[in-house]
């Protein structure tokens, strides 16, 4: 990767699930999943609502978000599903691009049904570099 695309981005909000770092120059707001799974659905709801809360407070035509869930641990079930789609929307709203980070391909077909759903354009992929290519676009 060139060196004017290796990232260092600030850390600048954080809980026990999502780190969220800004790289001001690349203009990339990044959201790192941990691994540590949510004990209840009501925890999700705090947990991820305190993201997006901060996320709103952004200016987002500005950047673009990069959300690295690779360390996420895999759920699929209908209340957990319900409960995050009540969110997405509000948390990807209004950036330029958005590009989703993950690790195995069930991951990105999970992504790639929920970029269906919503109607936001995303790049799903395993590759960070190229990811960061697309971020970082005009």
């Amino acid at each position: 990767m060139p060196d004017h695309l290796v990232p260092a981005p600030k850390l600048v909000w954080q809980n026990d699930y999502y780190t969220v770092l800004i790289d001001a120059q690349l203009g990339i707001v990044w959201n790192v999943r941990s691994s540590k799974p949510f004990a209840s659905l009501d925890e999700l709801d705090t947990m991820m609502g305190a993201v997006v809360s901060y996320m709103e407070g952004l200016d987002r035509p500005r950047y673009s978000l990069l959300l690295d869930i690779r360390a996420g641990p895999g759920r699929n079930d209908p209340e957990f599903e319900a409960a995050i789609s009540r969110l997405r929307r509000r948390w990807f709203h209004g950036f330029r691009r958005i590009g989703i980070l993950v690790q195995t391909v069930v991951g990105a077909m999970q992504a790639q049904r929920y970029a269906r759903q919503d109607g936001i354009r995303r790049m799903i992929t395993s590759d960070e570099a190229a990811l960061l290519r697309y971020l970082t676009q005009p």
